[in-house]
């Protein structure tokens, strides 16, 4: 009678903890099914230690070998790493998705709804020529460059005045239209 004895060491290293994470990956892939909290998450930690290792870099396809998560789609490690390192914010959030790419899309596009908007820049005027040799008439703008500055300046009019695009436009509009009858009334009178 021979007795079969199994020695099997079980360090806790990446490598087995990314080899572990392989066996949960190519499971889920046959069911089809991502899960968050189960998967996902502990692969970001596992990506984020990773980075740490390699200084913030770049992980090597052999370290990735090494650990057993070469075969995860980059997508979805990336996705992972972006998980765990945001999960403070996103935990909340987590029970109303089943995708990772989902859940971190959200998150995207409410972070971006909540970020102050930024002023928008105005064409600043090119620096002046040299008097030498030219008229005193100052150089025309042209077409596009008047009218990205419009632009502009009604998106800056609708911000500090609270109201929408179009009705800064309107307003704008009606400024123009005045200025415009003003110069045709001076030119008349000349």
């Amino acid at each position: 009678m021979t007795t079969k004895i199994e020695t099997k060491a079980n360090l806790n290293t990446l490598e087995t903890e990314g080899h572990a994470l392989g066996i949960k990956w190519k499971a889920i892939v046959k069911s089809d099914r991502k899960q968050i909290t189960d998967f996902d998450l502990p692969l970001g930690k596992l990506m984020l230690a990773l980075v740490a290792e390699a200084s913030g870099g770049q992980i090597k396809k052999e370290r990735l070998i090494a650990c057993g998560i070469n075969g995860i789609d980059r997508r979805r490690r990336n996705d992972a790493k972006h998980l765990a390192a945001n999960w403070d914010e996103l935990s909340p959030m987590v029970k109303r998705f089943t995708s990772t790419t989902a859940l971190l899309a959200d998150w995207n596009k409410s972070k971006k709804a909540d970020a102050p908007s930024k002023p928008k820049a105005t064409i600043e005027p090119k620096e002046k020529p040299s008097n030498v040799g030219q008229s005193d008439e100052k150089p025309f703008a042209s077409p596009s460059d008047i009218a990205l500055n419009l632009m502009l300046q009604i998106e800056v009019l609708a911000e500090q005045s609270k109201c929408s695009k179009e009705h800064a436009f309107k307003m704008t509009m009606l400024a123009v239209k005045a200025v415009a009858k003003n110069l045709d009334e001076t030119k008349v009178a000349a």
